[in-house]
């Protein structure tokens, strides 16, 4: 270990949480001795670390990395196990109890509005990195047409890949009675050290809300696949529920935070999102592809005749309701419970097995003037059979080599989350793209073990178009990405966007 450099990191470390605004001038001296006691450095030498610049290009969390490579065995050991436990701890020590982010966040509501109240949050959760935007700008994201509109694809590198099977057993996992936090999102981790199976959340810091009564928590997702990718949170971890309370939660929402959006995956497997054992909702500032689509169909219902009800021209089925917050609510549980009992032989549209429910929603809430809302319910089906194990109406086994994961709610909205992995398999299919020769192309993928899931993908390119250079190679994979991800919605879609899917949402609507 090299002290001057230590207390070198230590007093750059200091300034930049100045910079940011986590802490002022005045806590300077303290939070010095602090660090130089809990390392046990020498003060010799000390007022010369007052003459270095105040700045560092470097951020918080690349401070604290570089302070951890300069520490001793033991004295890493005082700040965790593993390196992300040392860089949330070192971050933590700067930081208020979460008591005192929220009288913070209260104050700014109060004195100013609860839009600047949340900016204002939203830059706390980037400084403190529980918004890991080092990881997040690693991402890579474009958008392409399609007879839906512009989709978004985003090629996600800062989140490990999922498998639906391992989704479908989360249940029965988190209810093991010994397991602390009982999962990701529960608010014991607030504060938590971190193991084998969760992450360090020393740094976070939740906010309080009240919907319907009960007590929420807000906070910003760590890997923010949108602008202000929020999430939000019940107290209790209970099941993924949706029915009438999910809509009075939502309108709720949109009413305290009303320049957001919000939404919840389905309640159930395949069609649900990656966490279906605690109750939670994603909202954020940004506005989807789905709420840009043309309209297919204008309905009316009986008993909500001022209710707006349109079919949407959408690969999956999509309900929009637009009013005033108690139509929507009663024309919404009116629907659910006409699709949770709904059965189609001739589109393997099954309602149960024995208890076992298939039918679901998607539910997406946008409040748009004083008292006037649009709400998305997007139909879902999870049922399987022998030829498709993984769902029915889920990404078929020849999309497998895009993506096998669920599509939840923010994919349903029109943005896809790609696995990381799809990074450098894209690089080695744009190089066997340039040979400019499929005999010597495919030769060449089937002795690459990472690609060669896309050899049926690279024969299709090869048909498609006429020749391949480095201007026209990566837009064509790009827009070719988002025609594999259009096929994926369109797998996930009940009611086909074909005469026979027509008929039967329109005979489905005739019955509400």
């Amino acid at each position: 270990m090299n002290s001057d450099n230590l207390k070198l990191l230590i007093e750059l470390f200091i300034n930049k949480a100045i910079a940011v605004k986590l802490i002022s001038t005045r806590d300077k001296i303290y939070l010095r001795n602090y660090f130089y006691n809990w390392f046990n450095l020498s003060f010799t030498g000390i007022y010369a670390m007052n003459k270095i610049s105040s700045q560092s290009r470097l951020t918080l969390v690349q401070l604290a990395q570089e302070i951890y490579q300069q520490l001793n065995q033991d004295q890493r050991l005082l700040l965790g196990n593993t390196e992300e436990q040392a860089k949330c701890n070192l971050i933590d020590s700067l930081l208020p109890l979460p008591g005192s982010i929220e009288e913070k966040f209260t104050s700014l509501c109060k004195l100013s509005n609860i839009k600047d109240a949340l900016d204002w949050y939203y830059s706390f959760s980037k400084n403190t990195n529980y918004i890991q935007v080092e990881e997040i700008s690693k991402n890579l994201l474009w958008c392409g047409s399609t007879q839906y509109g512009d989709l978004e694809v985003t090629i996600n590198l800062s989140k490990p890949e999922k498998d639906p099977l391992e989704i479908a057993q989360t249940k029965l996992l988190n209810h093991q009675s010994y397991k602390y936090p009982k999962c990701l999102l529960c608010t014991e981790n607030e504060g938590f050290a971190g193991n084998l199976n969760y992450e360090p959340r020393h740094n976070h810091r939740m906010l309080s809300i009240t919907l319907n009564h009960q007590q929420w928590f807000f906070q910003y997702s760590p890997y923010s696949y949108f602008p202000e990718h929020a999430i939000i949170i019940n107290q209790k971890h209970c099941d993924m529920l949706i029915n009438q309370e999910t809509f009075i939660n939502m309108f709720d929402f949109v009413d305290l935070i009303p320049h957001y959006i919000i939404g919840s995956n389905s309640d159930i497997p395949i069609v649900g999102g990656s966490l279906l054992s605690h109750d939670h909702y994603q909202a954020g500032r940004y506005i989807f592809p789905i709420e840009k689509a043309r309209v297919k169909n204008k309905f009316k219902v009986d008993n909500f005749l001022n209710l707006e009800i349109n079919y949407l021209c959408w690969p999956l089925s999509t309900l929009q309701l637009i009013g005033t917050r108690e139509e929507i609510t009663l024309c919404a549980m009116h629907i659910l419970e006409k699709w949770y009992n709904y059965n189609n032989d001739e589109l393997e549209i099954s309602a149960y097995t024995n208890e076992i429910r298939h039918n679901a929603i998607t539910p997406i809430v946008r409040k748009l003037t004083n008292n006037r809302y649009v709400a998305y319910l997007i139909l879902r089906n999870n049922r399987t059979n022998g030829h498709h194990p993984e769902g029915i109406f889920h990404p078929h086994r020849y999309l497998h080599h895009i993506k096998k994961e669920n599509i939840g709610l923010i994919e349903a909205m029109g943005l896809a989350i790609f696995p990381g992995r799809l990074k450098a398999e894209l690089e080695q299919l744009k190089k066997l793209l340039l040979m400019n020769d499929y005999e010597r192309a495919h030769s060449t993928i089937l002795l690459n073990k990472k690609v060669v899931k896309h050899t049926k993908w690279l024969q299709e390119l090869y048909i498609k178009y006429d020749g391949f250079n480095l201007k026209n190679c990566d837009t064509i994979l790009k827009q070719e990405l988002v025609n594999k991800y259009t096929k994926i919605l369109d797998c996930s879609g009940v009611f086909k966007n074909n005469n026979i899917g027509y008929s039967a949402m329109a005979k489905f609507i005739e019955d509400i």
